[in-house]
C-alpha cells in the first residue's frame, strides 16, 4: 500500500534551513582544527553523523523517488569538502572521511525509507494541532 503525502506548506522554510545546515557543515569542515577540545570525539563518527543528518533532513523535503539523486548530491558535496580542505593550510583531505560521509548518507537513506523522512509532516501536523488548540 502506498501512502499519499500531502504537499508541505513550509517546504521553503525546510529547504532554507537545509541550506543553512549545508553552510554550517562546510564552515566546520574548513575552519582550522582546534588544538584540544574539551570532549573526546571520533572524527569519522562526526562525519557519518553529519551526513546522516543531512540525508534525513533533505529526505523530508524531497520526493521519495528523488532519494537516489539526493544521495549522489550529498556524496558529491562530501567530495567537494575534501577537495576544498586540500586547499587549506590547516586541514587535510582524507579518503576515510569521504567513506564516513557515504556511510552516513546510506544510514540516513535507510532511516528515511523506514519512515523518518516524514519528520516535516509530523512537525507541520503538530503545528496545526497547536494552532487549533490556541484558537479555542
Amino acid at each position: 500500500m502506498t501512502t499519499v503525502l500531502l504537499p508541505l506548506r513550509y517546504a521553503h522554510i525546510w529547504a532554507t534551513l537545509g541550506a543553512v545546515l549545508l553552510a554550517v557543515t562546510l564552515i566546520l569542515a574548513l575552519v582550522p582544527e582546534p588544538g584540544q577540545l574539551p570532549i573526546d570525539y571520533n572524527d569519522k563518527f562526526a562525519h557519518g553523523l553529519a551526513f546522516m543528518a543531512l540525508m534525513l533532513w533533505f529526505s523530508g523535503v524531497v520526493e521519495v523517488r528523488r532519494l537516489p539523486m539526493l544521495a549522489i548530491c550529498l556524496a558529491a558535496y562530501g567530495v567537494l569538502i575534501e577537495l576544498l580542505q586540500s586547499l587549506t593550510a590547516t586541514r587535510q583531505p582524507e579518503l576515510l572521511d569521504l567513506g564516513a560521509d557515504i556511510a552516513g548518507i546510506l544510514l540516513g537513506w535507510i532511516l528515511s525509507i523506514a519512515g523518518l523522512r516524514r519528520w516535516c509532516f509530523w512537525l507541520e501536523s503538530g503545528l496545526d494541532s497547536w494552532r487549533a488548540s490556541e484558537k479555542r
